[in-house]
């Protein structure tokens, strides 16, 4: 749909979003986010927001400050092609052998043919949609799991509406190209599990995955996983950018979340210098410095890590409008006079001088946290 056309990306700017508490650590008033809202986002700018450290929750799209933040948020992926199953996911593949919920897989060694559906298994990627169904599938998780109620609205919102806008590429499997999916497992003809996925332009990233919980001893985060690493595998065959599987937040500080590491070889994100580092390269730095770092050493001296909560950071590039030159702030600030589109006109001193300083602020943290090159491009709406 996108492709070859002229669809562009409309981002509302939020600004600095408080959270009452941290999701993962439940620390009260010390995790805080920059926000926008989209409900028309392309692929390929989406997957260079994250490239940057941003994530979506539905429509809304988050990129956490760590100068002040409880725990760190590192994003994280695996080269998806060099994944090499472990002991343990090969017994696990085993074990749905033995339930007929996998064929034989003993005389193939590619990841897509050992999780070739058994009779009992079916498994279907759909564009993300809402459906009763799946909406009773995610009652029972979050009911089980997160001791939590549902609702309808709040589901459609999280996990069905997504502002990627489907774009055409030559693979038969994608039923509407690049954008948001829904890959659901069925057991025995009942769904039992869902993962809520984005493909763009050179990986499959994870959003969420929710399940019937009379199914949990299937293990079915870790098949999951495995099933969507395989997916990158199905997709590169014909369209060979597609390489890498985002798996979201590495979050040393909780358990919960560092299984990921386990996806080899894996990288995570330097949130200062914008590289991805093998992640054996990392843990030690995170251990010196558990709240936040950069795993460059050779910018420490720029005051980019924290070693605990009370630590504050007065810069850090994803959000720090002070690494943008003048002649870059000036055309950040075009923003404030061009409401819709980041063309605007060139300004000067005098006509940057009128503008609120609140509205400096969010201009500025918005180029910077988008990269003067996108934000250069898309509609935004302050």
């Amino acid at each position: 749909m996108a492709n070859g056309s002229r669809e562009t990306t409309q981002l509302q700017v939020l600004g600095m979003q408080g959270r009452s508490k941290c999701g993962y650590c439940q620390t009260s008033g010390k995790s805080r986010c920059f926000g926008m809202r989209s409900y028309k986002l392309l692929c390929a700018d989406y997957e260079q927001m994250i490239n940057r450290g941003w994530r979506r929750s539905g429509s809304f799209l988050y990129l956490t400050d760590h100068s002040t933040s409880c725990c760190s948020y590192y994003p994280i992926r695996t080269h998806a092609l060099s994944h090499q199953l472990r002991k343990t996911e090969r017994r696990l593949l085993r074990r749905w052998h033995r339930l007929g919920l996998l064929k034989d897989f003993h005389t193939d060694d590619s990841l897509a043919s050992k999780l070739t559906c058994g009779n009992r298994l079916r498994i279907v990627l759909e564009p993300a949609a809402f459906s009763e169904e799946k909406f009773l599938v995610f009652e029972r998780y979050q009911k089980s799991v997160h001791c939590d109620d549902a609702t309808r609205h709040g589901f459609r919102n999280f996990l069905c509406d997504s502002p990627l806008v489907y774009e055409r590429v030559a693979n038969d499997e994608l039923p509407r190209g690049l954008g948001s999916y829904h890959q659901c497992y069925y057991v025995d003809e009942r769904l039992v599990a869902v993962g809520v996925i984005d493909i763009l332009p050179s990986c499959v990233s994870s959003v969420y995955l929710f399940y019937d919980p009379e199914y949990s001893s299937l293990s079915l985060g870790t098949f999951s996983s495995l099933r969507e690493i395989a997916l990158v595998h199905q997709l590169n065959r014909s369209t060979r950018s597609i390489q890498f599987y985002y798996m979201g937040y590495y979050i040393p500080s909780c358990p919960k979340m560092t299984y990921k590491g386990q996806w080899r070889p894996a990288e995570l994100l330097d949130l200062v210098t914008f590289r991805w580092i093998p992640i054996d390269s990392c843990l030690e730095r995170i251990r010196s410095h558990p709240v936040f770092c950069t795993f460059d050493p050779h910018v420490d001296g720029l005051g980019v890590v924290r070693d605990s909560i009370d630590d504050r950071l007065d810069w850090i590039p994803a959000l720090s409008p002070s690494i943008l030159s003048e002649d870059e702030r000036k055309k950040a600030m075009g923003l404030a006079y061009h409401i819709g589109s980041c063309r605007g006109p060139e300004i000067t001193g005098t006509m940057l001088s009128l503008v609120s300083r609140d509205l400096q602020q969010a201009v500025l943290q918005t180029a910077v946290s988008l990269g003067l090159e996108l934000a250069s491009r898309v509609i935004l709406i302050l």
